[in-house]
C-alpha cells in the first residue's frame, strides 16, 4: 500500500514537471513569435564605417526595374549630380515628368533648380562675412546649425537669450536664405545690422522657402569642411524647438567613441510613406517617387557626428534631390550604409499645451514646435531657483 502511494507521489511530481517544462516551452514560443527581433530597427553598429558603393540603387531600395516614377528612374541611372550647368538639369527634369504642370507651384519651382547647390554667401555690399571660422584653439565640441528665415527675427533671438547662450564647448550659428524674399518685405538692412551684431548668420543667396532647406544642410557641411572640420557633433534643428543643451551634451560625452563616429540621433521614423493627399504640405505625387522612405530622423531637430561631414557631402553628390530635408538626409544616411539611433529625449511633434509645464522637458533633450514666447518662459523656470518637480 505505501509503494503504490510513493508510486501516485512520484507520477505526479513527473507530471508536474513536465507541464511546467511544456508551460515554459510554449512560452518562450510565443514570446518569440510575437515580438519578432527582425523588427525593431537596429541603431548604427559600433563597428559600421560608411561605405558608398558604385551602384546605390540596390542600398537604396530601388529593386523594382519597372517603375516610372521620376525619381525612381534617375536614381537607378544616377552617377554623380552636375557641377555645372544645373539649370539645364532641372529643364530636362521638367520635360521627363508628363504631368510635371500639375505638381504644386513649390514642387515645381524645386525640381527646376534641384542640381543647383553651389550659391555664394550673401553679403552685403562692400562688407566681408562676420562669421568666423574655427580657430585651432577654439573648435566647438557642438554646433549648434539652427535652420531660419529672415523674417525670424523673434524666434532667433529667443535661441540666442536661451538654450543657445554660449556653454563651454559650443557654438551657435543661424542658417538663412537671401533676405530679399520673392513678393515680400525687403529685410536686407534689418538682417544686415542682425549679422553684424551678433556674427551668427551664415547667409546664402538662393530663395529661403521650405522646399530649399536642404540647400541649407549641404551649404553648412560644405562652410564646415572649410572652415570648421574638426567639429566633434552637429545639432541641426529647426529655430522654434527647444534644446535642452546640458543634457544633450552629457549624453553625447557618455557614448562609445565607435558610436560616435557614425551618430545620426534623434526622433526616427521607420515607416514613413509618402502623402498622397494633394494639396498637403508633404505631398508627393506617384510619378515623382515610388516607394517608402528610409528610416529618418525627424527634421525639428537631430545631431549627427562631425566626421561625416566630408562623406555626406559625397553621398549628397550621387543621391538625386528630394523636396524634404529630413528625408533627404535619411537617404544620404542610407546610401552610405549608415541608420539613425533613436533617442527618446528627442520629441519633434510636440504637444503645444505642454509646453507650459517646464518640469515635463526637464528629462528631455530636444523638443519641438515651442514659441519664442514659451522658449523664454520655459528657460526662465527650468533654471529658476523655484523649480520643484
Amino acid at each position: 500500500m505505501r509503494c503504490r502511494k510513493c508510486q501516485l507521489c512520484l507520477s505526479a511530481l513527473l507530471t508536474l514537471l513536465g507541464l511546467k517544462v511544456y508551460i515554459e516551452w510554449t512560452s518562450e514560443s510565443w514570446l518569440n513569435k510575437a515580438v519578432p527581433r527582425a523588427t525593431f530597427l537596429s541603431p548604427t553598429a559600433p563597428s559600421t564605417e560608411p561605405t558608398l558603393p558604385v551602384n546605390l540603387s540596390a542600398r537604396l531600395g530601388q529593386t523594382d526595374s519597372l517603375s516610372l516614377a521620376y525619381w525612381n528612374q534617375k536614381q537607378r541611372h544616377l552617377r554623380v549630380l552636375p557641377s555645372t550647368d544645373c539649370q539645364t538639369w532641372g529643364t530636362v527634369a521638367a520635360s521627363e515628368i508628363r504631368d510635371f504642370l500639375f505638381y504644386p507651384q513649390d514642387l515645381q519651382r524645386f525640381l527646376l533648380s534641384a542640381a543647383c547647390r553651389n550659391f555664394p554667401l550673401w553679403l552685403p555690399t562692400g562688407r566681408s562675412s562676420p562669421v568666423a571660422s574655427c580657430s585651432d584653439k577654439d573648435v566647438p565640441y557642438l554646433l549648434l546649425a539652427v535652420k531660419s528665415e529672415p523674417g525670424q527675427f523673434a524666434a532667433r533671438q529667443a535661441v540666442r537669450e536661451t538654450w543657445g547662450r554660449a556653454v563651454a564647448g559650443t557654438r551657435l550659428l543661424f542658417l538663412l536664405g537671401s533676405p530679399l524674399g520673392m513678393g515680400g518685405p525687403d529685410l536686407r538692412s534689418l538682417v544686415t545690422w542682425e549679422s553684424q551684431h551678433y556674427g551668427d548668420l551664415l547667409l546664402w543667396d538662393f530663395l529661403d522657402v521650405p522646399y530649399n532647406r536642404t540647400l541649407k544642410d549641404l551649404l553648412l557641411l560644405t562652410w564646415l569642411s572649410q572652415h570648421c572640420p574638426a567639429v566633434n557633433f552637429i545639432l541641426q534643428v529647426q529655430d522654434d524647438a527647444f534644446v535642452h543643451v546640458p543634457a544633450l551634451l552629457e549624453h553625447l560625452q557618455t557614448l562609445p567613441p565607435t558610436w560616435a563616429r557614425s551618430l545620426y540621433l534623434g526622433e526616427v521614423f521607420t515607416q514613413a510613406k509618402p502623402l498622397r493627399k494633394p494639396g498637403g504640405p508633404f505631398y508627393v505625387p506617384k510619378t515623382f517617387f515610388e516607394g517608402d522612405y528610409p528610416a529618418y530622423a525627424s527634421g525639428g531637430g537631430y545631431v549627427i557626428s562631425g566626421r561625416l561631414v566630408p562623406w555626406l557631402l559625397q553621398a549628397a553628390a550621387r543621391v538625386v534631390p528630394f523636396p524634404f530635408d529630413d528625408v533627404y538626409t535619411g537617404l544620404c544616411f542610407r546610401a552610405l550604409g549608415l541608420v539613425p539611433r533613436a533617442h527618446p529625449g528627442f520629441l519633434t511633434a510636440w504637444p503645444a499645451d505642454r509646453t507650459r509645464d517646464p518640469c515635463t522637458i526637464r528629462d528631455l533633450l530636444l523638443v519641438h514646435p515651442v514659441s519664442p514666447q514659451d522658449t523664454i518662459r520655459l528657460w526662465k523656470h527650468l533654471w529658476g531657483p523655484n523649480l520643484q518637480c
